[in-house]
């Protein structure tokens, strides 16, 4: 098993560094490679182009359908999004690689204030309850991304947790909490002209209780997809979600540069 995960790995390793010449070969057939969108949601979902959205967006806004992403910033400039009651406080203060908010408005429900952090200590989130200890979540502490989401107007905020799972996938996983309703997030590395995966994740896909209800491409300029069936506060956090992961997204990309100098 573990030479059957090196070999996948070197594989996907090689893909993503072949990533720009799928797309470059894509553009020279008059074919823009994007993420591979899985069959569920090929039907009855709305398509939502990312516009705005710049190499470097921070500082900036973007926009995708009726929903627009404002004040965003690299580090915080709010006080209060991870108060010491939603368990997250000391460790996104201390311990933080990296820090990023935004705002997002859209149809469906109040503004939300979201502030996010990344690689936390599981174990500190889970014995602070971030969750509230509903859910069993079996995941690594070495890479993760924290957010909490808050309503204008206050209200219990949503929470979304992602980290790399313990099968060693380097993608991140996870999950969003909003009230009573539970949205499983998974990373994806396929294109939808190759079956060639990549190793840097093309997208994350959205479930409630097993079934897609919609996606975000973090890819090219970025595309949200949004089940038409969904009713609309499951809408807004998707939009929510999508936001958060098109701009974690970013601050990745910015950090391999860093990096690689």
């Amino acid at each position: 098993m573990a030479m059957n995960r090196s070999s996948t790995g070197r594989r996907r390793r090689m893909a993503g560094r072949l990533l720009p010449v799928f797309a470059a070969l894509a553009l020279g057939g008059c074919q823009v490679a994007h993420m591979a969108l899985p069959q569920e949601l090929q039907g009855e979902t709305t398509k939502l182009a990312v516009e705005g959205r710049a190499l470097s967006v921070f500082d900036g806004t973007f926009e995708f359908g009726p929903y627009r992403v404002t004040d965003v910033h690299r580090g915080w400039t709010r006080v209060g999004g991870h108060s010491v009651s939603t368990g997250a406080s000391e460790f996104s203060i201390s311990n933080a690689k990296q820090k990023y908010e935004l705002s997002i408005n859209g149809p469906d429900r109040p503004a939300r204030a979201v502030q996010c952090a990344t690689t936390a200590d599981w174990s500190e989130m889970e014995t602070e309850g971030f969750l509230g200890g509903r859910f069993g979540l079996e995941f690594s502490s070495d890479h993760q991304l924290v957010c909490t989401l808050t309503e204008d107007g206050g209200g219990q905020p949503a929470k979304l947790v992602m980290a790399q799972s313990l099968n060693r996938d380097t993608a991140l996983h996870g999950v969003m909490v909003d009230g009573a309703t539970r949205i499983d997030i998974s990373a994806t590395h396929k294109l939808d002209f190759t079956p060639v995966q990549v190793d840097r994740p093309t997208g994350y896909v959205f479930h409630i209780e097993g079934r897609p209800v919609g996606a975000v491409e973090v890819m090219n300029t970025g595309t949200v997809w949004l089940d038409d069936a969904a009713p609309p506060g499951t809408r807004s956090a998707l939009a929510a979600a999508s936001a958060v992961l098109l701009l974690y997204q970013d601050i990745q990309k910015a950090h391999e540069g860093i990096e690689a100098m």
